[in-house]
C-alpha cells in the first residue's frame, strides 16, 4: 500500500479546513441572527449552499484523482463517493 500524494493530502487538507470554517460561520450566522427571521434564513441557506458547492467540488477531485491513478475501482469510488459509476465515467476526460 503506498502512501498519499503529499500535494493531494495537502490539498485535501486544505479544504476540509475550508469547509470546517464555513460550518463555524453558520453557527455563528446562526447565534447572531436569531433575531431577524428573514436573515436568519438567507444566511444559514447561504451556508448551507456554500458547504454543498465546497464539498461537492472536493468530492468530484478526489474521485477524479482517484480513478486516474487507479487508486480505486470504479465500483469502490461510487460506493464511497455516493455516486453512480455513470456519473464517474461521464467525468472522465474523453481519449
Amino acid at each position: 500500500m503506498s502512501e498519499v500524494p503529499e500535494d493531494v493530502a495537502d490539498q485535501a487538507k486544505d479544504r476540509l479546513t475550508a469547509i470546517q470554517q464555513l460550518v463555524k460561520y453558520g453557527l455563528a450566522s446562526d447565534a447572531r441572527h436569531r433575531g431577524d427571521e428573514r436573515e436568519w434564513y438567507r444566511t444559514i441557506l447561504r451556508t448551507v449552499a456554500d458547504l454543498r458547492d465546497e464539498c461537492r467540488s472536493l468530492e468530484r477531485e478526489l474521485s477524479s484523482r482517484a480513478d486516474a491513478d487507479r487508486v480505486l475501482g470504479p465500483s469502490e469510488i461510487s460506493e464511497a463517493a455516493r455516486i453512480t459509476r455513470a456519473a464517474l465515467y461521464k467525468r472522465r476526460p474523453k481519449s
